[in-house]
């Protein structure tokens, strides 16, 4: 009954060697027992059902296991990714010319192209193409350094 249940030959003996032990262990109960065989058989599919759902809520705590250690390895991986991106970004807007660099910041802070332009006294169609310049120069700066 074990071996048609498990299809491995030493998990089975193990299967049998525990069912005879818990049978040597409640022989005081065995003359109470009608069918012997039936008694055997219930015990072992128990015992093997038993050793299933022990196998499966392993199994789903090495895979919760499994996901915690993908998730905080991927989140140090991205952390440290995350920093030396910021470090090349800052580089590159430090590189932008004075002008251009003051429009990239504000804009980076959040102003809007026209606040930008009231803010340095400058025309909103300067604004937008010192922006365009920028991002195109931090861009081509990040692209480089990766």
């Amino acid at each position: 009954m074990a071996m048609l249940y498990l299809k491995d030959d030493l998990a089975a003996r193990e299967v049998v060697q525990e069912v005879f032990l818990k049978i040597w262990l409640k022989r005081e109960v065995l003359p109470e027992i009608k069918d012997f065989s039936d008694y055997l058989f219930i015990l072992t599919r128990n015992h093997v059902f038993d050793g299933f759902k022990k196998q499966a809520v392993r199994m789903k705590a090495y895979e919760q296991l499994y996901h915690q250690q993908v998730a905080i390895v991927n989140d140090t991986d991205y952390r440290v990714k995350d920093r030396e991106y910021a470090v090349i970004v800052e580089k590159a807007i430090a590189a932008l010319p004075p002008e251009r660099k003051k429009v990239y910041i504000a804009r980076k802070e959040g102003f809007s192209n026209e606040e930008i332009s009231n803010k340095f006294n400058i025309s909103i169609h300067t604004v937008k193409k010192q922006m365009q310049i920028a991002v195109q120069t931090v861009r081509n700066f990040v692209r480089k350094s990766i």
